[in-house]
């Protein structure tokens, strides 16, 4: 009996909207953490394609960056991942 292996068949089918599991799990801890609103706008930034809301576009974003480093470690890849966001994020000179 064959296996199939459905996350790589998404992955075929639907290659600029697809998002694994970890990486949505990931992104859903970055938009709690965050505090990223629903809306439009974010996918700019991320360099996805401006079609997703915020929270799409960074699942988006995550998954790339799961797929760039298929060995990754959960809890090092969220802080990774916050880091870059900053740093991708233009400031807003609001401070404390």
């Amino acid at each position: 009996m064959k296996m199939i292996d459905y996350d790589k068949l998404h992955a075929t089918f639907k290659p600029s909207g697809y998002v694994s599991n970890g990486a949505d799990n990931i992104a859903n801890y970055l938009i709690c953490e965050l505090c990223i609103q629903s809306g439009s706008g974010l996918a700019r930034f991320l360099n996805v394609d401006s079609c997703f809301d915020n929270h799409m576009a960074l699942r988006i974003w995550v998954q790339r960056r799961l797929d760039a480093n298929p060995d990754y470690v959960r809890d090092e890849m969220c802080s990774q991942l916050e880091s870059e966001l900053y740093g991708l994020l233009p400031q807003t000179g609001y401070g404390y």
